[in-house]
């Protein structure tokens, strides 16, 4: 069977193995380090990748193995390419654990490994040594529910038992509402940054959109009747809506028209939330911060200044009530001016 080698004259981690064609043993390396404890993980997936398929190739045991389906039903089930994105970087992660636990196919997979993924993908450290929090196991832990589902629909597992695992979310932290002193700072902290991140603060600030929709197609902004369409946000083009274009925004948007740009964003960097994370904790000095706390703070403003709760909706695209209040963040001082009216006669 394929097993891992650690050879004294290489950096690298070896595997041992079959050839198929030869039937010979050989070895080759994994390309993955040894002082690396992320890369001995893969090292050991691979390990038990290689050796599963021996197992197949000795049995002649046809089984419908994970890596056969799973991405093609992905693609067919998500609406959206950003939706198909992050389901395929959970599975990717799940993958990793079923390949080292050596669970080749959906018939395989117990109650019991699915409550382990959740402790092995907790105790997984980034490079920074920060640990993966529990949400976000439980988030690629939606993603096997999901494909476990369809194996069961396609008779290659007889249960899913990933359905009601019994684990609850952890408690987020609540987003905070930007301050004016805080704009501030953020703003001058900008300055010294590249264009985009600019570009697109002002842009969430000014409209509350989300992160991934500050991109906006400048053909998509129409300054005869003033208006920002957001083509493609968050559930995917039947969800495009526009809205006034904020007067702050004007200038600024007719300049990048001027310059030829088609987009809002040039060029901005693939992990565009990793960039804006270590602006806050690292150079802002403000963990409690988030991008998403302008989209907070424009929703919060909106009530603070009486604007019905229909249009205030309309402006952010929300489509549930309960979402939209979660985002509010109105205090003790925003109600007091209604003290009077469930003010109680004294005897």
């Amino acid at each position: 069977m394929a097993s891992l080698v650690d050879r004294k004259d290489s950096s690298y981690w070896w595997v041992k193995f079959i050839e198929p064609s030869t039937g010979k043993r050989k070895f080759q390396s994994t390309k993955f380090r040894k002082d690396d404890p992320s890369h001995h993980k893969q090292a050991r997936a691979l390990e038990a990748e290689m050796a599963a398929r021996e197992h197949e190739k000795a049995t002649h045991t046809p089984i419908e193995r994970w890596e056969d389906w799973v991405a093609p039903f992905l693609k067919r089930h998500c609406k959206t390419p950003r939706t198909f994105d992050r389901y395929m970087l959970g599975w990717s992660w799940l993958h990793l654990y079923l390949r080292e636990r050596r669970i080749s196919n959906p018939s395989e997979l117990t109650y019991q490994d699915a409550l382990g993924y959740l402790k092995w993908r907790t105790e997984y450290r980034k490079r920074g040594g920060r640990t993966v929090k529990l949400n976000t196991a439980l988030n690629d832990m939606k993603v096997l529910r999901i494909i476990m589902r369809q194996a069961v629909r396609l008779g290659y597992a007889k249960g899913n038992p990933c359905d009601r695992l019994g684990v609850a979310k952890e408690e987020s932290k609540e987003k905070p509402e930007l301050t004016d002193e805080d704009i501030i700072q953020i703003r001058t902290a900008l300055k010294n940054r590249d264009r985009w991140m600019q570009i697109s603060f002002e842009i969430a600030i000014h409209t509350g959109c989300r992160q991934s929709e500050t991109q906006i197609a400048l053909r998509d902004v129409d300054f005869k009747r003033k208006t920002i369409t957001f083509a493609n946000p968050k559930g995917g083009k039947s969800r495009a809506f526009s809205v006034p274009m904020p007067t702050a925004l004007e200038p600024m948007l007719l300049e990048l028209k001027n310059s030829g740009a088609k987009y809002t964003l040039d060029n901005p960097p693939t992990m565009l939330g990793k960039n804006w994370w270590c602006f806050f904790r690292h150079e802002l000095k403000r963990p409690e911060l988030c991008f998403h706390c302008a989209r907070v703070t424009f929703v919060t403003r909106l009530a603070r200044a009486g604007v019905p709760l229909s249009a205030a909706m309309r402006l952010v695209n929300h489509s549930s009530t309960l979402v939209h209040r979660i985002y509010q963040r109105l205090g003790v001082d925003d109600v007091r001016q209604y003290e009077s009216a469930i003010a109680i006669p004294t005897a």
